[in-house]
């Protein structure tokens, strides 16, 4: 499983990263441009405008990077719990208690009686989840959303330390949010990052992603969604 989500999301990395390469040759290369004339091709420099907007761009590739992961992991969960066909008996607390949330929403405008009965046919209910109920998804995805997903689904979100913890996520999301909704012009973003800065927050965003995919990939490997497999480990 996530064979898929791993090869589309070390694409995009490798996508970002050859974009981030170029952005290190304008700045810190003097790196220019070669422009056609009619006498043939001259060297400009690059407008330093237009370096703040390569520089604010970054966050945009960035939080594509971080929601598709985080979306097209979430689907795989989705469709290995509900592809298993388990009995809520059979599930884990996380999921119990997601099915619960989601399948019986119903509990507080019925009846005692009625409830009783939903109750007592609950543990051979079959646990089918979809994608999209309850989750939120634009614009809305840092480090903190993401590890209330690990507490949700039961997935770790314990990665390497120099991640540090998916801290760089929030600041992304804030900077893509900013931008998307035109509170700040892309010059404006940009102006107060340096190549190193953004080098920074680009290594630790791909490093905390590739780890909670990581996760993810054990956690379905191993079924840890099912209670038989979590109590045997």
């Amino acid at each position: 499983m996530m064979n898929t989500v791993s090869a589309d999301f070390e694409k995009r990395a490798k996508e970002i990263e050859i974009y981030f390469r170029h952005l290190e040759a304008i700045e810190e290369k003097n790196g220019k441009l070669s422009v056609a004339t009619a006498r043939g091709r001259t060297l400009r420099k690059v407008d330093p405008v237009l370096v703040k907007v390569l520089k604010s761009n970054l966050f945009l590739l960035l939080y594509n990077l971080v929601e598709s992961s985080v979306r097209q992991s979430l689907v795989e969960v989705f469709d290995a719990i509900s592809a298993e066909k388990m009995m809520y008996s059979e599930a884990s607390d996380h999921i119990k208690k997601l099915w619960i949330q989601e399948g019986h929403q119903k509990f507080k405008n019925n009846s005692a009686e009625q409830i009783f009965n939903s109750l007592t046919s609950l543990a051979n209910d079959i646990v089918e989840i979809e994608f999209g109920n309850g989750v939120i998804m634009g614009g809305n995805i840092d480090g903190r959303k993401i590890r209330d997903f690990s507490e949700t689904y039961g997935f770790s979100s314990t990665v390497h330390k120099n991640a540090k913890n998916g801290v760089k996520l929030h600041e992304v999301k804030r900077h893509r949010n900013d931008l998307a909704h035109g509170l700040v012009s892309f010059s404006e973003c940009g102006r107060n990052y340096t190549v190193s800065d953004l080098r920074q927050t680009k290594h630790e965003v791909v490093l905390y992603l590739r780890g909670i995919l990581r996760n993810i990939s054990r956690y379905l490997d191993s079924k840890a969604f099912r209670i038989d497999i979590r109590e045997e480990s």
